[in-house]
């Protein structure tokens, strides 16, 4: 790596700026790959009450009882506030 960076540095500086343009491109396209690869596995997977999709060790007592609480009781429209808090 320490004979890279020597023979780098022997370069010109539009040369170089022009490789590490090309080398942060690829980075960037390589998260930018993984990002999408992983996005169709989290808008796949079913989630909770809350929008977590399987969190452990989250605390979700007061959020099932919210919903067992609208299940049971249909006397029309309601509105449903959904926390961001959760995360």
């Amino acid at each position: 790596m320490k004979r890279y960076l020597e023979h780098m540095h022997t370069k010109p500086t539009h040369e170089r700026r022009r490789h590490a343009m090309k080398v942060a491109g690829i980075l960037t396209a390589l998260v930018f790959v993984g990002w999408i690869t992983t996005l169709g596995v989290q808008l796949g997977t079913p989630s909770t009450s809350s929008g977590q999709a399987g969190v452990a060790g989250t605390d979700n007592s007061s959020q099932t009882a919210t919903v067992l609480n609208m299940q049971t009781d249909n006397q029309g429209n309601q509105l449903i506030v959904a926390s961001s808090t959760g995360y």
